[in-house]
């Protein structure tokens, strides 16, 4: 009798693999972006408050921090601070709705790298983790 895991293709680990923090208050929303990492192999941590960023990121390593700027509770100089403070060279991006210019202003002067509005970030939500 053939083995069934010799009929199944070998697995192989996607490339752009990352280890993400959702820093977001939604619980609606997080559950989307999870999804859209992990159907390229990423995997995404939501972080409710800034006392678990620091500790997430005394915890484990990082390749991309997105912030959601409708959250109140973290504001982008925070975050980047936190970040720097880490010692971890993540990536970072930030979204928010296309009418609040100011929070989408204050996170591109904070040095958020990717800055877009609600609508680019769900246009482009599988992208950013496929690497493309």
């Amino acid at each position: 009798m053939t083995s069934l895991l010799k009929l199944l293709p070998e697995f192989e680990t996607p490339k752009n693999t990352m280890n993400c923090l959702f820093l977001s208050s939604d619980l609606m929303f997080g559950p989307r972006v999870a999804h859209a990492a992990s159907l390229h192999g990423s995997h995404v941590k939501t972080v409710l408050s800034p006392g678990k960023l620091e500790d997430e990121l005394g915890e484990g390593q990082y390749d991309l921090v997105i912030l959601d700027l409708s959250c109140s509770l973290f504001e982008p100089a925070g975050v980047i601070s936190r970040l720097k403070a880490s010692g971890q060279n993540v990536r970072t991006l930030a979204f928010g709705p296309h009418v609040q210019e100011e929070k989408l202003q204050a996170a591109v002067e904070a040095g958020i790298e990717t800055v877009m509005t609600n609508g680019q970030f769900n246009q482009n939500l599988l992208q950013i983790f496929s690497g493309g």
